[in-house]
């Protein structure tokens, strides 16, 4: 996480460049990225380790019901993400 700290602008920017921030902020939804897409595939094996254990009906439903319930916080999350990035690509367009 010091990588923020060798962060430098492209540009010529003024003193109190705010490049090496916005680029670490950029860093961290990529990193919050990785971290949503790391629980969809643990959501995956876990369907596929339960269809292959059981072929219970309530079994299915349950894990479904599971499945269902991580999805929705996943895209209550990218919908976030997608907001901050929103936010601070105007300014970060200035600095790559």
């Amino acid at each position: 996480m010091n990588e923020t700290t060798s962060l430098t602008c492209q540009t010529q920017c003024p003193t109190a460049c705010p490049c090496p921030i916005l680029l670490s902020i950029a860093s961290s939804i990529a990193h919050e990225e990785d971290a949503l897409a790391c629980i969809l595939n643990a959501e995956c094996a876990k369907i596929n380790r339960v269809i292959a254990a059981s072929s219970d009906y309530e079994a299915l439903i349950a894990i479904d019901t599971s499945v269902q319930a991580t999805l929705e916080r996943v895209i209550e999350l990218e919908g976030i993400l997608k907001t901050k990035l929103d936010s601070i690509l105007p300014f970060l367009n200035e600095c790559i």
